[in-house]
């Protein structure tokens, strides 16, 4: 699997159900919330506890794999009591990561044919299969 990071199936499932025209600016909106928490969430508190979640439903939406499984992940750190063991810094270093990743992909995905499941076409990939349909 070329990206573990992104979960491809649920940004096409999202294209088909809001259109292709639609879904660039929604996950552009997603991606702004998550930002927006992420720049204010706080090393603890009850806020941290009240945040994680929303960010990692938030981060399914757009089929961020690996931080949304490090946002469960620092959801059940803090119910065991472990919230100093849990680095803010690692999970927008994920976010970062995974934002690049989606960006880098996305017009692909939102323009061309659905990819190969759970991962993205090739920038040729996309480029070819529209040559082929003309």
């Amino acid at each position: 699997m070329r990206d573990a990071m992104i979960d491809w199936s649920r940004v096409i499932a999202l294209r088909d159900r809001a259109g292709a025209q639609a879904a660039a600016p929604m996950i552009g909106m997603i991606l702004t919330e998550i930002e927006a928490h992420l720049s204010v969430l706080p090393e603890d508190g009850p806020t941290l506890a009240q945040d994680l979640p929303l960010l990692g439903t938030l981060a399914r939406q757009i089929g961020f794999r690996d931080f949304g499984a490090r946002c469960d992940r620092a959801v059940q750190q803090l119910a065991q009591g472990e919230g100093a063991a849990l680095s803010i810094a690692t999970l927008r270093a994920s976010f970062g990561h995974s934002k690049q990743m989606l960006l880098r992909d996305l017009p692909h995905v939102i323009d061309g044919p659905p990819p190969e499941p759970g991962l993205p076409p090739g920038p040729d990939d996309a480029a070819g299969d529209r040559a082929r349909a003309s």
